[in-house]
């Protein structure tokens, strides 16, 4: 495999982002499933000398998993909170300037979880445990951050978007889709692919991504998933082969249609 693709920033992102966690500190990041969230968190930390904390939340995950302390060892929120900047080093021996706690999928988070991060959130940003008694504090170096997709809007009730004390303590940036010419230039420059068939990819993947966003599809054609088709258009695999593998990340009805949008493109791909 090569090495992780950096975060793609034409829009300006980054420079936001760093902005909102320096003068805010929580922040929510919203965008469709492969657009970028992730990797824009972990690049900037990278970059800047961040400790990242990570976990993706599903419908199934309680507060105590967060928080409670076990064999395993304290919960993310724990970990986060008792971690000190400056005191916790990288490999190198460097310190870290600060640590982030980054929660995605925060869609599917429970109300006991919304709840939990309001008075972290808040000017108050404390944490108190009625199992143990303990109170736990967060400084200005500990960044919160969340994430979720907005085509599954029916994963939002009673959560971030329906809880308004919880909502307006973080600032929401909305991450885009690369522009076309970006993500066909990014497919050429990383595989070498050639332009008629790097333009009919991102032709066929617009389509998958307008017809998620609508909800008639259940996935969508991400840049990565360009990147590993044009590295193997590369390698000599060939073009039905291709598309057959875009179409098996949809469902099984769904499978017609987007075999369809590839033959829409009518591109010259050779």
């Amino acid at each position: 495999m090569g090495d992780a693709l950096p975060f793609v920033d034409e829009y300006g992102y980054m420079n936001l982002f760093g902005k909102l966690l320096k003068n805010v500190g929580n922040v929510c990041l919203i965008g469709e499933s492969g657009c970028g969230k992730t990797q824009l968190v972990h690049d900037y930390c990278a970059k800047n000398g961040v400790f990242l904390l990570e976990t993706s939340l599903t419908a199934d995950t309680s507060r105590s998993e967060l928080v409670a302390k076990s064999s395993s060892g304290p919960g993310i929120i724990l970990q986060w909170l008792e971690a000190k900047p400056l005191e916790t080093k990288d490999e190198q021996g460097r310190p870290y300037k600060a640590i982030m706690c980054y929660l995605d999928g925060f869609n599917y988070a429970v109300p006991s979880i919304t709840a939990l991060l309001e008075s972290l959130a808040d000017f108050r940003g404390v944490l108190r445990i009625p199992e143990t008694g303990k109170v736990y504090f967060r400084s200005d170096k500990h960044h919160l951050v969340i994430s979720m997709n907005p085509a599954e809007k029916n994963s939002y009730s009673g959560t971030f978007l329906g809880n308004a004390a919880l909502r307006r303590r973080f600032e929401t940036v909305r991450i885009k889709w690369l522009a076309p010419a970006t993500e066909i230039s990014l497919l050429m420059q990383r595989t070498g692919v050639h332009y008629g068939f790097a333009r009919a990819l991102v032709e066929f993947a617009s389509k998958t991504r307008d017809a998620y966003s609508k909800g008639e599809l259940s996935a969508a054609i991400t840049t990565g998933n360009l990147l590993n088709y044009s590295t193997l258009f590369s390698d000599e695999v060939d073009e039905n082969t291709i598309v057959m593998l875009a179409a098996n990340l949809f469902r099984e009805d769904e499978v017609g249609r987007v075999v369809g949008f590839w033959h829409a493109t009518g591109q010259e791909t050779h």
